[in-house]
């Protein structure tokens, strides 16, 4: 058994893909949903990318409301997810950036997103994360999104995000910034 290979493939059809990503196949699964190959190829991935706690990892992967899945040919090659983020983490996050706002409103985060290094820059991340906002785009509420990534900034603020606050230091990377969008 090959276990690459993805399990209930549902692709987006509809999305004015380069050849390269019409080649791909994309999956949206809460992760009730995935089987534990699938949570444990999302869980390897996320590792390599090398930015995230290994703390608890499994579990807030679970925790997330959605994962994203891409897969060339029979390799999974990108992931994304919507994660449901704590409020202990929230104001972290706030502290860091400067900012304050108000808790009452339900949070969302995109993150977590990963493109194997030969496979970036075609489009890969940027097709998750429009799939993942398109998901929820009827949440009321807040979706934000912490990087220091130049391309994801761009994706964001393309995407109807406000950088705000001030850049922050992280564990993993240096000029960090926040973005938000309020649905």
């Amino acid at each position: 058994m090959n276990h690459n290979i993805s399990t209930g493939l549902v692709f987006y059809p509809g999305y004015n893909q380069p050849n390269f990503l019409g080649n791909c196949h994309f999956e949206i699964k809460r992760p009730c949903d995935c089987s534990m190959i699938q949570l444990h190829h999302f869980y390897l991935l996320l590792r390599k990318g090398n930015k995230v706690s290994p703390v608890d990892l499994h579990l807030k992967i679970f925790n997330a409301a959605f994962l994203a899945f891409c897969y060339h040919g029979k390799k999974l090659v990108g992931i994304s997810a919507i994660k449901r983020p704590n409020v202990s983490y929230l104001h972290d996050v706030y502290k860091k950036a400067g900012i304050s706002t108000n808790m009452d409103q339900p949070f969302l985060e995109i993150g977590y997103s990963f493109t194997r290094e030969s496979l970036r820059k075609k489009g890969i991340s940027s097709t998750l994360k429009r799939m993942l906002l398109e998901k929820i785009r009827y949440h009321h509420g807040i979706v934000f999104s912490t990087t220091a990534t130049p391309s994801s900034q761009r994706f964001l603020l393309a995407n109807g995000f406000l950088a705000k606050g001030n850049p922050y230091q992280g564990n993993f990377d240096h000029h960090i910034v926040y973005f938000e969008r309020t649905q």
